[in-house]
């Protein structure tokens, strides 16, 4: 029997109502080295529950720390990490910006936003006056959008684009109340289109935000990024192939995650500039989240040259943006934050 858990917000959260200037809604439905605590919570798996290899990590703080990695205080409760070098878990050179916040420091709220007419992160940061901002779904078309009580988009197209792809980018999802509960589900997995689709109409309207993605690449600890291209053959050589968009191609990465201590995770990993940074595959991201981190969930997110994450104080003294994104050159190997691309959909955390 296939395992279907959703985490669904129980408590009934006033809806907001967007604001944002331009905003409108659609009418259309040594190697670095982890820190882990000295003493972690004991694995309590269910009274005649399965054992896993991957339940070990339960009750683990990993901070990454060592060669290559940077922590600056953004705010209190608010942590940004950078990682520049060669990574031992892609043997690579890569460059990674996350930003851990704090979920249990009232100050901040973490919010979801749809652009219709599109937007750059750094404009949605000026605009929202936000502390963070980065980049969310893949084409509207192709995924399941909720926000602020609304559902803008029930993954209306069954293939990706005009590809005659199969559309796969509905695996799980993550929710939001618009202030700190942010929750995940593996809402599509092992399910074909048309019963993604149903899974998802049944559970948006209990929700207030919500947005579909794939792959998931951890779920409860289970590392299913690394096993997302077997259940995924290749079918064709389309560079929106599930198995080749995850696998044989390394891309810039947009990552959501969040771990067992309440910390959600925003995580930027640059790529296609092989001397500088490689980028990952959805097996190797996974990996190196489970390394350096952690997390108890992580969904990968709309990535390659949407991958652009800004935050307060860091990166280009105007904009903001702390990676390179690739719709930018750089010229004799000076980075150049510049070639943010329009998007649809953001994460973003404000101070209340």
């Amino acid at each position: 029997m296939k395992r279907h858990s959703l985490y669904l917000i129980a408590v009934s959260i006033p809806l907001l109502v967007l604001s944002c200037r331009g905003e409108d809604l659609p009418d259309i439905i040594p190697p670095p080295t982890p820190v882990v605590d000295p003493d972690p919570t004991p694995v309590n798996p269910q009274p005649g529950g399965e054992t896993h290899e991957w339940d070990k990590n339960r009750g683990k703080k990993v901070y990454p720390s060592g060669t290559g990695w940077t922590s600056t205080m953004v705010e209190e409760g608010i942590t940004y990490y950078t990682f520049s070098g060669t990574d031992p878990v892609t043997k690579s050179p890569q460059r990674v910006f996350v930003t851990d916040v704090d979920l249990s420091n009232t100050d901040y709220s973490v919010k979801f936003a749809l652009y219709d007419s599109r937007s750059t992160a750094s404009a949605v940061m000026k605009d929202k006056k936000a502390i963070v901002t980065m980049n969310a779904g893949y084409e509207r078309e192709s995924i399941v959008i909720r926000v602020d009580g609304r559902t803008a988009f029930m993954m209306p197209n069954s293939t990706i684009g005009s590809t005659g792809v199969t559309n796969w980018k509905n695996e799980g999802c993550v929710m939001l109340d618009g202030v700190r509960d942010v929750r995940f589900g593996d809402t599509g997995r092992d399910l074909a289109y048309q019963d993604q689709q149903r899974a998802y109409m049944k559970l948006a309207p209990t929700v207030p935000n919500l947005l579909s993605s794939a792959p998931i690449l951890i779920y409860d600890y289970e590392p299913m990024g690394e096993t997302f291209v077997t259940r995924y053959p290749r079918q064709s050589s389309n560079s929106e192939d599930p198995y080749v968009h995850q696998s044989t191609n390394t891309h810039p990465r947009t990552v959501i995650a969040k771990n067992e201590f309440n910390h959600l995770l925003l995580i930027v990993i640059d790529g296609r500039r092989p001397t500088v940074s490689r980028g990952m595959s959805a097996a190797e991201v996974t990996q190196f989240l489970v390394t350096n981190f952690n997390p108890q969930y992580a969904l990968n997110l709309d990535g390659g040259g949407s991958s652009t994450m800004c935050v307060q104080g860091q990166g280009d003294e105007s904009t903001h943006v702390v990676n390179y994104p690739t719709d930018s050159d750089e010229v004799k190997g000076v980075p150049d934050h510049t070639g943010e691309r329009s998007v649809p959909t953001f994460f973003y955390v404000v101070k209340n």
